[in-house]
């Protein structure tokens, strides 16, 4: 197996599409592709106009772009401290297992403590047992006790 160059960088303007594409591809791999609302215009209002609501880093594998996290921050009022949500986490199935994902959430893991962080959270689908083995990989714990709530507006 090839070595892969692996870099991570932040999304701009000019990745709009392949942004799209990815979100798209993940919406698919989590069988929600019907759900899919994301549209150039609202992306481009929401995560490139002067205070967007998200960040974005894409990977990149030997200069061809693999995969991408979404991530925000909240706060937590017990901690009285910063938290990172990640919304999404996505690698390119044929580039999984390579080490983009953890390069990926090691670059997500230092942005949270340089923000002073208490915690970085995140969901996970329950059948997702590789997804689960790869954050419990990367010391996450899983909250059984904790469940999704949530109102469509």
């Amino acid at each position: 197996m090839t070595e892969l160059d692996i870099n991570i960088r932040g999304a701009t303007l000019a990745d709009l599409d392949l942004l799209l594409s990815f979100i798209a591809q993940k919406a698919e791999f989590d069988g929600q592709l019907p759900n899919l609302r994301a549209t150039p215009e609202n992306l481009r209002h929401t995560l490139f106009a002067n205070s967007p609501l998200a960040q974005v880093l894409l990977a990149e594998a030997n200069k061809i772009a693999v995969g991408f996290a979404l991530f925000y921050f909240t706060y937590s009022s017990f901690l009285a401290k910063p938290s990172l949500w990640i919304d999404d986490l996505f690698v390119r199935p044929s580039m999984r297992h390579q080490g983009i994902g953890t390069v990926l959430m090691e670059q997500i893991f230092q942005i949270a403590c340089t923000k002073n962080c208490g915690r970085i959270e995140w969901t996970v689908a329950t059948q997702n047992v590789r997804a689960i083995a790869f954050y419990q990989k990367h010391q996450a714990q899983i909250l059984e006790r904790i469940r999704v709530c949530r109102v469509e507006l």
